[in-house]
């Protein structure tokens, strides 16, 4: 069971940090990652419920606040019992994941996927998140499918700024939303997950708040 666990947040981690009209969204985004029991049949909910405690900690959860700027992201990933980070550099149009306090990373080229696009479509219904009535769209892919709950009128950004990042299906999100999601459920192969904004902040963020370390080894990942 703990073997599981440990699989399905590492593939997560890589895929979701990687989980938009008018003036762009500068600032951030906190949400919560909950990852919900893919197979019940196979493991009961205590058990899946102890192996998420094992590796989040007793808050079960992990929060992931993301960083806007133009092209640039970035994703400060507290998983409870570690962190990581994930940056965009939207000058190689890579994006590096490490652990918080190492000199390597694993890199993913934003240009390339292995989980092909295949549509977007509305949804019935709206979701209230932070005091705003949201609408959805169901995206689906090869691997899996996701919904997407926002509002056009908050966390605009221009797809534009990141064309060619097709790596989590980012440019076409942004192109059909044209603003950053406040909720994300998603359903594939890593597992379900649903990823929830808790709170953000708009503010003028330094360029220095991006910048990608120098490190001693970089690997490519093998999602890529």
């Amino acid at each position: 069971m703990d073997h599981i666990v440990k699989v399905f947040c590492l593939l997560f981690f890589i895929l979701i940090s990687h989980s938009i009209a008018g003036q762009n969204f500068e600032g951030s985004i906190t949400y919560k990652i909950e990852a919900q029991n893919p197979n019940p049949e196979m493991i009961t909910d205590s058990m899946w419920q102890q192996g998420i405690k094992e590796q989040f900690g007793e808050r079960g959860h992990m929060l992931n606040t993301t960083y806007y700027k133009g092209a640039n992201y970035l994703s400060e990933i507290d998983a409870g019992l570690s962190n990581g980070i994930q940056a965009f550099n939207p000058k190689d149009g890579l994006i590096y994941s490490w652990q918080t306090g190492t000199d390597s990373a694993i890199s993913l080229d934003s240009k390339k996927s292995l989980d092909a696009f295949e549509s977007i479509t509305p949804v019935e219904g709206t979701e209230t998140i932070l005091g705003i009535e949201c609408k959805g769209v169901l995206l689906k892919s090869k691997l899996g499918q996701m919904t997407l709950w926002y509002n056009p009128e908050h966390f605009a950004l221009d797809a534009d700024l990141y064309k060619g990042h097709i790596y989590g299906h980012w440019e076409q999100i942004l192109g059909e939303l044209g603003c950053l999601p406040i909720k994300i459920e998603q359903q594939g192969f890593a597992g379900n997950v649903v990823m929830t904004a808790l709170s953000f902040k708009e503010e003028k963020l330094n360029d220095e708040k991006f910048e990608i370390p120098t490190f001693k080894e970089v690997s490519p990942s093998p999602m890529n």
